[in-house]
């Protein structure tokens, strides 16, 4: 099957393959269902950044999201009734195959806004340049979950207002830095480590298989803190899969994987696992971390949890969504926020609590790069 057959099966439409996309800058690929909410800051954010087209695979959306994007001219929409669950992997794949090889591509969700070491300052073109320059291929952020001061009931959000202002908090703690487990870890060889835990683990996701000893609170604290570093070489992500069996009947099951390598110089044949929380191939990772500031907690939650369970279109049949729903009337009454929320000021506020990084090759460059 020609790759122009494949693309007409996958997204039912032949608009997929006759796509006209500007012949350089950084380009968005985005999946969205009834996401008219969040677009109009979205797509406020990620112009700011300089993204120079966003492709939108809009899976049959009926809140206005069509009306919304249709006509502004730096966006491409292909509308599909093909079911997300099967094809969201695909989609991704058979769009970069056909229109964007050897290009850096972004693949936010549109809950998520990309920051990372020089934002809002730098623009993505330019920090893709600096990617280019020290050879690397991949970008890898933690997903962080944000949310409002007070409960989720008194949030008034409307389309348009900033996300931030809305929910400007974030759990500054309770992550690991940790492989996955069994062969989908095998599978999908970038990144080596994964972000876990923060508000997921907080609230939602925390049914392990037995009480976590001395043992596991050492490692946890140590070689998978979220400051430690990942193995590079294929001897030292064996020893440290050998060691994450020590400690991974003490960690919830299943859980939430929280982060993503959401830009990429795209590679023909790259395949996600799923979300683009993982690729198939070993790839050169930059050693700065961006962020993906994640805002599902807006007074559209309930609505939005119970979507995801009627649809069941996501991972594990939406299984996440149970828990959240289990929870849903003490986060609309007594909201997100502990002691250890952290306000987000600024890429500063992220680097502090180790979400995000820099490394010393990147403050030189920016340096250089200001001329000072």
């Amino acid at each position: 099957m020609t790759l122009s057959e494949q693309i007409t099966e996958a997204f039912g439409t032949r608009a997929a393959d006759r796509l006209t996309l500007p012949g350089d800058g950084v380009v968005a690929v985005i999946l969205a269902f009834n996401e008219a909410l969040r677009f109009p800051h979205f797509l406020k954010h990620y112009r700011a950044l300089g993204v120079r087209h966003f492709i939108v695979v809009d899976n049959m959306s009926n809140d206005g999201t069509a009306a919304l994007l249709d006509g502004q001219a730096d966006i491409s929409v292909i509308r599909t009734a093909n079911p997300y669950r099967d094809y969201k992997s695909v989609w991704r794949q058979l769009i970069c195959d056909r229109y964007l090889q050897d290009r850096w591509v972004v693949f936010p969700d549109v809950d998520e806004l990309l920051v990372y070491p020089g934002w809002p300052d730098l623009s993505i073109d330019a920090f893709a340049g600096y990617l280019d320059q020290g050879g690397y291929r991949a970008l890898f952020t933690p997903m962080v979950d944000m949310y409002p001061e007070g409960p989720l009931k008194d949030l008034s959000y409307r389309a348009g207002d900033s996300f931030q202002d809305a929910c400007p908090w974030f759990d500054g703690g309770g992550y690991r830095y940790n492989p996955l487990k069994g062969s989908h870890g095998k599978r999908y060889r970038t990144p080596a480590r994964h972000v876990f835990g923060g508000t997921r683990e907080r609230l939602f996701h925390q049914q392990a298989k037995r009480p976590a000893n001395a043992l596991d609170r050492l490692l946890l604290s140590t070689v998978f803190s979220l400051h430690a570093r990942a193995p590079e070489t294929r001897p030292g992500r064996k020893f440290d899969h050998l060691l994450f069996k020590l400690v991974k009947n003490a960690l919830p099951s299943p859980a939430a994987v929280q982060s993503k390598v959401p830009l990429l110089k795209w590679q023909g044949g790259t395949v996600f696992s799923g979300g683009v929380h993982g690729i198939d191939r070993q790839v050169t990772v930059a050693p700065d971390w961006g962020v993906l500031l994640h805002f599902k907690y807006l007074d559209d939650f309930r609505s939005k949890v119970a979507e995801a369970l009627a649809r069941k279109q996501h991972t594990d049949n939406a299984g996440h969504y149970l828990d959240y729903n289990s929870r849903m009337d003490g986060l609309m009454e007594e909201g997100l926020r502990y002691p250890g929320s952290v306000r987000f000021t600024g890429t500063d506020a992220l680097i502090a609590c180790g979400l995000m990084r820099e490394s010393d090759a990147m403050k030189r460059w920016r340096k250089q790069a200001a001329g000072t």
